[in-house]
């Protein structure tokens, strides 16, 4: 019998047959976090869905239109999809032991075969995206999951990388408004391999304490800092730690915008800027806030 709770990135069917991508590992009571990605219009290379969430981003995600609702603990607004409209839970891990377990004549799924066997070989892995939903066509991405700390930190310790994707660092500057996408950039994760574009993406495996502490805004703040992250940073929304003194006193890094997990990961000094936020235990900022995009530079 497979898992009862939901984990980030599972993908989501509603009654309408919209399609929704979870987001974190929080599973609130009644509803759970997940942004609208496909309607279904019998059009379109997608098998008859159509994307609506074309670019990453929360700039972008904001202008879906789909359900919000707003959490007091965080002060912030969610997407989000009642437990009571989904009629489908895809998960991961369940679709990549299904097309382990039978013969293959088709060419991603082929190439997706020889990643997991010849660079991550863990047990704790799954496929998202389109070939989660089996909408997939010859030119999809293939977006793979690794599961838990240990495997995830496993893998980035012994992985040397996919081969360079130059039009992702293209991308990303443009969506983001930056100029320094390459130095966020690491092959490990995004890369292109023998034609397709791969990413891996890593997933805690345990879902996550709702509303653990209470967090009201404060303002936009930049400042520099020394950051220590491990699997944390990696996993959505990221997280490090401030190692160093600070003006506004910031203990932790929480970012909602996947691009900068990896300049979360490890220890540096970058430039952040981002939304304070006063916490019980803490002050966090957060990067990825409707008010305050904000950004996290390596020095």
């Amino acid at each position: 019998m497979g898992r009862g709770y939901f984990l980030d990135r599972d993908i989501i069917i509603d009654k309408e047959n919209n399609v929704y991508t979870v987001l974190t590992n929080y599973n609130p009571p009644g509803y759970i976090f997940a942004y609208l990605k496909y309607i279904y219009t019998g059009k379109g290379i997608w098998n008859g869905y159509e994307r609506v969430l074309k670019r990453y981003g929360i700039h972008n995600l904001i202008k879906v239109k789909q359900k919000f609702n707003f959490e007091s603990c965080y002060d912030a607004s969610f997407p989000i999809v009642n437990l009571s409209n989904i009629v489908k839970h895809l998960k991961p891990e369940e679709k990549l032991q299904e097309i382990l377990s039978r013969s293959i004549n088709d060419e991603i799924l082929y190439r997706l075969i020889e990643i997991v066997e010849k660079y991550i070989r863990v047990d704790k892995v799954g496929v998202t995206g389109s070939i989660l939903l089996n909408s997939y066509h010859k030119d999809s991405d293939i977006d793979l999951i690794i599961y838990g700390c240990k495997k995830t930190l496993d893998f980035m310790e012994t992985f040397t990388g996919f081969e360079k994707d130059y039009e992702w660092i293209y991308e990303a500057n443009e969506n983001y408004g930056i100029d320094f996408a390459d130095i966020l950039y690491d092959n490990r994760r995004r890369g292109v391999y023998k034609g397709k574009r791969v990413s891996i993406l890593f997933v805690d495996d345990r879902p996550w304490k709702y509303c653990s502490d209470v967090c009201k805004k404060v303002g936009r703040i930049k400042f520099r800092a020394t950051i220590s992250g491990t699997c944390e940073a990696l996993f959505y929304p990221s997280i490090a730690n401030v190692i160093s003194n600070n003006i506004y006193n910031v203990n932790k890094v929480v970012s909602y915008e996947g691009i900068f997990s990896s300049a979360l990961f490890g220890e540096r000094e970058v430039e952040i800027e981002g939304m304070l936020m006063k916490c019980q235990n803490e002050n966090v900022v957060i990067i990825g806030d409707i008010d305050v995009r904000g950004y996290v530079k390596p020095l």
